[in-house]
């Protein structure tokens, strides 16, 4: 079963557009029974002579039933990045959504604050953390007495949020969960051929999880849409162009840094003559 491949931005949006999947997914992700979405693609262009580069972000207003069974509203807030150095984007856009505003369930015309909860797949391996999927949790502390607050105060858990991070390189092919089991179709180690925009999977890999087989099925119509391959191809060949001038100025840095040293050297060679 061939699968388009959602490491793609392009294809990533393509999946989570389907709210089922996304309110699904997102529910698995966090561990809350989230009873209705609605995603809000943000997508940010910038131009050169040759191309427009998308950076996607997609937002989701989500309805959450709690263990008491009340109803909150909350943003989660979901990003993809492909190295380090997206860490400034993602603070950006954080900093964007602490700074919107909803509807009051009382009172409609009240604008409130949301509480957020983040989650980023990074393309990349975090240094320091060996694990595939993390959560970043918080805690109230009584910094008197050294024990936990159980307690929950609205000011609070506004200010701050809980996050998750998915670190799609170290995904295994051996599940060890059952969310490591939905994520499988980000594992790169299933990649069609030598070829990144599909990925290869059998029945097999796919059986005894229906939210699983249901992300395949719309990958696997993303994978037989031209216009979703034609995009795939130019998001690739955004990326390779970039690539090639951030080599192009190291090599220029490198240069640079090797020419100001060799000048350091004439110039003592020159004292020492004196």
């Amino acid at each position: 079963m061939i699968l388009a491949n959602p490491i793609y931005d392009v294809v990533f949006k393509y999946l989570m557009e389907d709210t089922e999947i996304a309110r699904r997914l997102l529910s698995k992700i966090t561990g809350e029974d989230i009873i209705d979405i609605s995603v809000e693609p943000q997508e940010y262009a910038g131009r050169s002579d040759k191309f427009e580069i998308i950076i996607l972000r997609l937002d989701f207003r989500a309805t959450i039933k709690t263990k008491d069974g009340k109803r909150k509203k909350v943003l989660i807030e979901l990003q993809k990045g492909k190295n380090s150095a997206d860490i400034m984007r993602f603070r950006k856009y954080l900093g964007d959504n602490y700074r919107k505003e909803d509807a009051s369930e009382t009172d409609k015309k009240k604008k409130v604050a949301l509480p957020i909860i983040t989650i980023y797949f990074l393309g990349f391996r975090l240094a320091n953390v060996l694990t595939s999927i993390m959560k970043v949790n918080r805690e109230y502390i009584d910094l008197i007495t050294d024990k936990k607050i159980d307690a929950k105060e609205e000011f609070v858990e506004k200010l701050t949020h809980d996050s998750f991070i998915i670190q799609i390189p170290r995904l295994k092919k051996k599940v060890r969960n059952e969310i490591e089991s939905v994520l499988k179709v980000f594992n790169q180690s299933y990649i069609s051929d030598g070829d990144r925009k599909t990925l290869e999977f059998s029945e097999k890999d796919l059986e005894n999880d229906d939210l699983l087989q249901l992300i395949a099925s719309r990958l696997r119509k993303g994978a037989t849409e031209e216009e979703l391959l034609r995009k795939i191809e130019i998001e690739e060949e955004v990326e390779s162009t970039i690539e090639g001038h951030i080599r192009e100025k190291q090599v220029l840095a490198e240069e640079n840094a090797e020419l100001k040293k060799r000048l350091r050297e004439l110039e003592s060679q020159l004292k020492n003559k004196k």
